[in-house]
């Protein structure tokens, strides 16, 4: 029998990024613990493909094809998700994207350079800005435009995913770890801030996943061979493993935790 603190049923969750990867395993796990799903992402048919999946499960989706980057979007998005189900009980922001290159050219060739375009280029400010916007600027956007509706309700659960990033430095990822640091910081933040509104806000910081976004370390032996090799448990993360424990962040079990930063990487953080 499951415990009944992890039933999600009857809870109106909205997951960003969750057409793909990481996003659709949390999305179809909070699905399967009950919850009914506002899937989020920029293309319009993996959105609805994902939403419909969720149906079939036997739970409500509604898709809405969104830019997380841009405010108006985010404000439309969330006045959709009132209109249809009248309350947000979960908020999982997921979307984020990262892109292996150093600050500046280094002089020297690395396997990054036979895979990754324009790899020994300088970093553009644009470049720079869509890290830092996709990865910690959409969190704020989406965080704040559900705020207010949750404060209202007194109680909400936010969960950011982050990244083992976060806290270790990874070659090539400046901006990207840069932008998962400050998530990590609006997170604990936030938790201080909300507590009084029953609102808990944690992250899960994820590892190398096993998704279409990680498929070059997977694909090219010799970078998969150093990647798992540099993983205490010798495997990637799995978008369901994630999924797991954002049910857990978004369930009653954890009514008393809040500010806390979870690291589902297979032990990479204290390697």
């Amino acid at each position: 029998m499951a415990l009944k603190e992890f039933n999600l049923e009857g809870k109106i969750a909205i997951v960003t990024g969750g057409s793909r990867g990481i996003g659709k395993g949390i999305v179809l796990v909070l699905a399967e613990a009950g919850a009914d799903i506002v899937v989020v992402a920029r293309s319009p048919n993996p959105v609805e493909q994902v939403a419909e999946e969720v149906r079939k499960m036997g739970r409500k989706s509604l898709p809405v094809p969104t830019d997380v980057t841009k405010a108006d979007q985010v404000e439309r998005m969330v006045e959709k998700t009132i209109a249809e189900f009248g309350k947000i009980d979960i908020l999982v922001n997921n979307a984020g994207r990262s892109a292996p290159k150093p600050l500046v050219p280094l002089g020297y060739k690395t396997i990054y350079s036979e895979l990754v375009p324009n790899f020994d280029k300088l970093i553009t400010e644009e470049e720079w800005h869509e890290q830092i916007d996709m990865n910690l600027t959409s969190t704020f956007l989406v965080t704040r435009a559900v705020g207010p509706h949750m404060i209202r309700q007194r109680k909400g659960k936010i969960i950011n995913i982050t990244s083992n990033q976060s806290t270790k430095p990874f070659l090539f990822h400046i901006p990207y770890g840069s932008a998962k640091a400050g998530l990590n910081m609006f997170t604990k933040g936030l938790a201080l801030e909300w507590a009084r509104f029953n609102i808990h806000v944690n992250a899960i910081g994820s590892g190398l996943a096993n998704t279409e976004l990680g498929r070059m370390y997977v694909e090219n032996e010799k970078l998969r061979e150093s990647t798992l090799r540099a993983i205490p448990l010798r495997r990637l993360t799995e978008p369901r493993d994630m999924g797991l424990l954002t049910v857990y962040f978004a369930s009653d079990a954890s009514n008393n935790v809040t500010g806390q930063i979870i690291y589902c990487d297979g032990g990479l953080v204290i390697a």
